[in-house]
């Protein structure tokens, strides 16, 4: 019988045996459907998202022994397992999706039943599972006790104990244990510091003789002077601070009095050429010295008529007008005469009647 050119022709091995199929086992692993405690895939760290997958994992393990199963995968477990939370997921944030469309912190019964009805579920369908076929001692979890380290999540304190409110709170007895503790004291409670102490001048101490007989006057400085502010001491550097923006306000103040006492000159020299400009001003600046006298009475001091009138007066009364008018664009403007106007234009164009 001729030999088959296109088969290859077997190596000559007769004194080798034949080779044997090495026997192979099936990836898979049968678990039987059991406490979670016996799993062998259970793990030695505890953490919540491992407990609640457990809970998972013995909840499907009764469902499946109820309807007649005895064991299962890990792949068709860890499938369930799955599928299981990717519906709880979506059902959850459905849930927190109608509750802040809803200008809602927490959800209330109608955003689930809603949520519910966006799965084609009712509240209906929800009443045979409150009483499940399956026996009572076996529905009752066992929990694991996790835990936690406090180190990382405690709140640091960063407040002193002097103005830490959370002793205020607990000493009255009155306000529920649940509620949260009181803010730091110097926010709802007056401080006796002041920063007086910083801004506004010390009274001058009483002036002293001297040998020869004359009264010698102390002159009054600032609490603090710029060569006494030691570096790294945030209380001293706030109070000088606190100094050079007071004299900084001096400063702006004396210039804005000359500025206005300027203006005031020229005020009165222009309302000197016209009568009905001169009384006008005539009558503010009475009224304001009618002011001015009302002030220093109210205070107990005692104005000399004469210092009311000429230039003294005028510069008393520049420091009391008002330097800033934020309404000023807003105030009525003045009527142009009608003898000021000038005349109007002779238009063209326009045809004539008749």
């Amino acid at each position: 019988m001729a030999t088959d050119p296109r088969k290859r022709s077997a190596e000559p091995n007769d004194d080798q045996p034949p080779a044997k199929r090495m026997r192979e086992m099936p990836s898979s692993v049968i678990l039987a459907i059991g406490p979670p405690e016996e799993s062998p895939c259970s793990i030695d760290l505890v953490t919540s998202e491992e407990l609640a997958r457990k809970a998972i994992r013995r909840s499907l393990s009764l469902v499946l022994q109820k309807v007649g199963f005895d064991s299962a995968t890990p792949d068709a477990m860890e499938n369930f397992v799955s599928m299981t939370e990717i519906y709880l997921e979506r059902l959850i944030e459905s849930v927190r999706a109608v509750a802040n469309a809803a200008r809602r912190t927490h959800p209330t019964p109608m955003d689930f039943e809603f949520s519910l009805q966006q799965f084609n579920l009712t509240t209906s369908s929800l009443q045979p599972h409150k009483r499940p076929p399956i026996p009572r001692s076996k529905r009752m979890p066992t929990w694991t006790t996790l835990d936690m380290d406090d180190s990382v999540t405690a709140d640091l304190p960063i407040l002193g104990d002097e103005l830490d409110g959370a002793p205020d709170k607990e000493a009255k007895d009155y306000i529920p244990s649940t509620f949260p503790a009181f803010p730091s004291i110097h926010t709802f409670k007056h401080t006796p510091e002041s920063i007086d102490a910083v801004t506004v001048l010390k009274e001058p101490p009483p002036p002293t003789v001297e040998a020869n007989g004359a009264l010698h006057q102390a002159k009054v400085e600032w609490p603090l002077a710029p060569n006494e502010i030691p570096h790294g001491d945030p209380k001293k550097m706030r109070e000088a601070a606190a100094k050079e923006a007071k004299a900084g306000e001096e400063a702006l103040r004396k210039l804005m009095r000359a500025s206005k006492v300027a203006s005031q000159k020229e005020s009165w020299a222009s309302a000197q050429r016209q009568p009905a400009r001169r009384e006008r001003y005539d009558l503010w600046e009475s009224a304001m010295r009618e002011l001015i006298e009302d002030d220093a009475k109210a205070k107990g001091q005692e104005i000399a008529p004469a210092e009311m009138h000429g230039e003294k007066g005028r510069e008393g009364i520049a420091d009391h007008s008002m330097i800033v008018n934020a309404e000023l664009a807003r105030h009525r403007r003045e009527i142009v005469r009608a003898g000021s106007r000038k005349p109007a234009l002779p238009t063209e164009g326009i045809p004539s009647k008749g």
